[in-house]
């Protein structure tokens, strides 16, 4: 069964963390770290990973003689026709495996690798998005602003309503006679077009792990319309904030606000980093798609999908990284209609490696919040059966990677420290797949044995 990947799912399926990290995972984020000290530029920085000289093996090319030898005989069988393999050598740029790799696939969510690294360079993982609700002079209309929160909580919206009441109190008369109406109105107007992009399939299957795009996402609930959602339960809760006799009533919704508007009120989104890292963990749709939008704005294009893909595809050009044949449809990857080659994961994971270059990706995307770590954490965990057959299981706390699930599509990519201390990046895509449960769970199972494999597992 395809995971379910919406933020309200996963907050709700509790995974077992352990209370300490296995010695596995520390040696793997140790290696990492020297790696991003070290700033593993593809070129500019060949030949000083790892820092001891004697974890190398001493014939390089046997090396990967061997390691792709192991990654082609698993490649052989249970993944079919429609498969494509990269292993490269992060120090180097080099490859040491490769299978179809002119080919691209479709990504599933693989594709929020791309959008995790455009948000990062594009927007910085400092930026926040703001609610706010404004009003103009002394009017007690005020302007409910959706700033593009991803991830609005009950609790900001209270804020917002106690901070709204207290400025509504202060500037009210001392004596008035009759009641004091307070009209909310909702400006949902910072994303445009459509909120559900066609091609998101399987007649209701996208409802149950995305909801429509909108600019405000309420944390709590399931309404198509989040953005009146969080407005509605703002207004209940301000009216809970101010004397008795006070009425709140909905003003509609409006396409701008005026310029002259002043916030009365306002709440912050986590960070950009904060962001990511949790879309890439537990691999959340709704953050995907916010975050592809707000690369629209920052660009200058429209707040659309077309904008979006746009956006993402000229930061990673700007990046170096090779977009040869990548089609930018949404952010999450829930459409079949993107398209990426092997290459291009390997080419983007090898850009973040560079800590000299790119600080801001590396620390993120090797921290171990991030991208899920093999058997141990988000959809990686070994609750989703991932890295738990007898040929992966050495990888456990080994592996950092991004996978990917659609009906039929699996794909996996990241990085691993292979059997000769060298930092890897990979990625395994295969699409095609026969349609059930079975068919999903052998294919993961592979190609984490794939995976496995890179490491140095027999």
């Amino acid at each position: 069964m395809v995971q379910p990947v919406t933020t309200t799912a996963l907050a709700s399926a509790a995974q077992p963390q352990p209370s300490r990290r296995p010695r596995r995972i520390v040696a793997l984020a140790a290696a990492l770290t020297a790696a991003l000290t070290l700033g593993l530029a593809p070129a500019a920085h060949a030949g000083i990973w790892p820092p001891d000289p004697a974890a190398v093996v001493a014939d390089q090319p046997t090396a990967d003689a061997r390691l792709a030898a192991r990654v082609g005989s698993l490649a052989g069988s249970k993944l079919g026709k429609a498969l494509s393999i990269e292993v490269t050598d992060v120090a180097s740029g080099a490859q040491v495996y490769g299978r179809k790799t002119v080919l691209a696939r479709v990504p599933a969510s693989n594709q929020k690798l791309l959008t995790a690294v455009a948000a990062l360079e594009a927007l910085g993982p400092d930026r926040v998005f703001t609610t706010a609700v404004k009003r103009t002079g002394r009017s007690r209309t005020v302007t409910f602003v959706s700033g593009g929160d991803p991830a609005l909580t009950n609790a900001k919206i209270r804020d917002l309503a106690t901070q709204t009441a207290a400025a509504l109190r202060a500037k009210a008369p001392a004596k008035s006679k009759g009641k004091h109406v307070v009209h909310v109105r909702l400006d949902d107007s910072l994303f445009r077009g459509a909120t559900k992009h066609a091609s998101w399939r399987y007649g209701g299957y996208p409802n149950r792990i995305i909801r429509p795009v909108r600019a405000t996402l309420r944390t709590v609930g399931s309404s198509s319309d989040s953005a009146r959602s969080a407005t509605s339960y703002y207004m209940k809760r301000l009216k809970k904030d101010l004397p008795r006799g006070w009425v709140v009533k909905f003003g509609g919704k409006v396409t701008s606000t005026s310029a002259k508007a002043r916030p009365v009120a306002s709440v912050t989104s986590e960070p950009v980093g904060e962001l990511v890292a949790r879309m890439l963990r537990v691999s959340d749709n709704e953050v995907a798609e916010v975050l592809f939008r707000h690369l629209a704005v920052d660009a200058g294009y429209t707040a659309t999908f077309r904008g979006g893909a746009k956006a993402t595809t000229r930061t990673l050009k700007r990046l170096g990284v090779d977009v040869t044949g990548l089609t930018v449809v949404d952010g999450s990857g829930l459409s079949p209609a993107n398209r990426v080659r092997t290459t291009t994961m390997t080419s983007l994971l090898t850009v973040a490696a560079d800590a000299a270059a790119h600080p801001r990706l590396s620390q993120l995307l090797f921290s171990d919040t991030s991208l899920p770590i093999a058997g141990r954490t988000g959809s990686l965990h070994s609750g989703y059966y991932r890295f738990t057959s007898q040929a992966a299981r050495c990888a456990q706390g080994a592996v950092v990677a991004k996978t990917g699930t659609l009906e039929h599509e699996q794909a996996l990519s990241g990085y691993t420290v292979g059997a000769d201390g060298r930092l890897k990046a990979f990625s395994i895509m295969v699409n095609s797949l026969p349609r059930g449960d079975k068919a999903v769970q052998d294919a993961r199972q592979r190609i984490d044995e794939i995976a496995a494999a890179v490491h140095g597992c027999s």
